[in-house]
């Protein structure tokens, strides 16, 4: 293969040392990896931004150039969001695409924008970048479910419902006693959350490769400028830690699919005709291509299914990342897919779970019936007779006997 035929399938790559590159090798290490960086592109140029801001205070840049590389910086961010470019199958990855782009449109100055940093410390800070928006995202979403929680113990939680035990009928309840649970669940899973944000409060630029950068750069500052505690020391944690920030996020959404999907079951099993508790909200449910009397909770299933789903791609993160030596490993690339996957799961679930708990219909004639089923009042009378003064083992027998059918 030609050189001339390389250009025509990809953009020279920056580490390109004008020697021979195998189009199939670089086909295969590329993977996705353009497609998947669609999302970095506003947080990697926000990256170089402090970055260049920052080698022009340390005077390892001069201040024309300093200005031009960030006006031309801010001409492609405009021209991104305008969605005048993206990303292609073309290029490597976002930070080779940048760079390419800032060199054609301000020239000898672009090639200055990469001096001390590597592609390791900056895709790890646009990571950082992402997942401090992707935090966000999550915490609105779940607030807003928490809030729809609150809502229905406040407006329906004194309507009876029947506990239960291996799936039978155990005490007295409440809507209210198990909404707030999952209350209570949800607001647990928002601690989950700010362990994960707590991971990402250091900012990785100026760690090079690994190894630190041999000069004298405002580390101090550029994290400053991008709302960072500070630079990440020492800068050999960087890349040992590459993906626990990612791993610590996901399993904060492990936690509240294992949430969502107990709740999406029993919605699933209570609006079932055999239970009839409730009714999903029409709009949120589907029909059938045969049956014309049927409105299918595909809603609720689907929420169960996508909740497996999260704790599998939380599995295939933790599966990449264990078990690695120190330093940079190209394995690490293959991060993105599950952790951009678990995210577009939740924020797809979250409202919709909500939306649901905000619209359901009770049926309170239904479970004010089931209230008086003699067996849920069991454990409270033999109780109140203990309390009395009987033994409570003798009570519990007495009760038992005293529900079993006659003849």
């Amino acid at each position: 293969m030609t050189d001339q035929d390389q250009e025509t399938a990809f953009h020279r790559p920056i580490w390109d040392k004008g020697g021979a590159i195998d189009a199939e090798m670089l086909r295969f290490t590329i993977g996705d990896d353009w497609l998947q960086d669609r999302r970095l592109v506003e947080v990697d140029i926000q990256g170089s931004l402090a970055h260049v801001a920052g080698l022009g205070r340390a005077g390892l840049l001069k201040d024309a150039d300093v200005q031009t590389i960030r006006g031309g910086l801010a001409k492609l961010l405009a021209s991104y969001r305008a969605g005048e470019w993206t990303l292609d199958p073309a290029d490597e990855d976002v930070h080779s695409a940048v760079e390419r782009r800032l060199i054609d449109l301000v020239g000898e100055p672009g090639k200055r924008m990469h001096l001390g940093r590597s592609r390791n410390d900056q895709v790890a800070t646009d990571v950082r970048l992402w997942l401090r928006g992707a935090i966000a995202h999550a915490r609105s979403g779940l607030e807003r479910l928490i809030a729809a929680c609150t809502g229905l113990a406040a407006q329906r939680g004194a309507v009876p419902l029947p506990g239960y035990t291996h799936l039978r009928r155990a005490m007295p309840s409440s809507i209210g006693a198990w909404v707030s649970a999952y209350r209570g669940a949800f607001g647990a899973d928002l601690g989950e959350l700010a362990a994960a944000e707590a991971r990402i409060a250091r900012c990785p630029l100026g760690s090079g490769a690994g190894y630190g950068i041999p000069l004298e750069l405002d580390r101090a500052g550029v994290a400053e400028d991008l709302g960072f505690d500070g630079p990440e020391e020492p800068p050999t944690l960087t890349q040992l830690s590459r993906g626990r920030a990612e791993l610590a996020y996901l399993s904060a959404l492990e936690a509240i699919a294992l949430d969502l999907g107990k709740l999406s079951f029993d919605l699933w099993l209570f609006s079932s005709k055999e239970f009839g508790f409730l009714t999903l909200p029409e709009e949120l449910t589907t029909g059938s291509s045969l049956m014309p009397q049927k409105r299918n909770p595909d809603l609720v299933e689907l929420i169960r299914a996508h909740c497996r789903q999260v704790v599998a791609d939380r599995a295939a993160l933790l599966d990449l990342v264990r078990d690695l030596p120190a330093g940079y490993h190209r394995d690490f690339q293959l991060i993105k897919p599950p952790l951009f996957r678990a995210h577009d799961r939740m924020m797809a679930m979250l409202p919709l779970a909500a939306r649901l708990l905000e619209r359901l219909e009770l049926d309170e004639a239904v479970l004010k019936k089931i209230a008086q089923d003699p067996e849920l009042l069991a454990t409270e009378n033999a109780l109140k007779r203990a309390a009395q003064g009987e033994a409570f083992r003798d009570v519990y027998r007495a009760e038992s006997k005293a529900l079993k059918p006659k003849g």
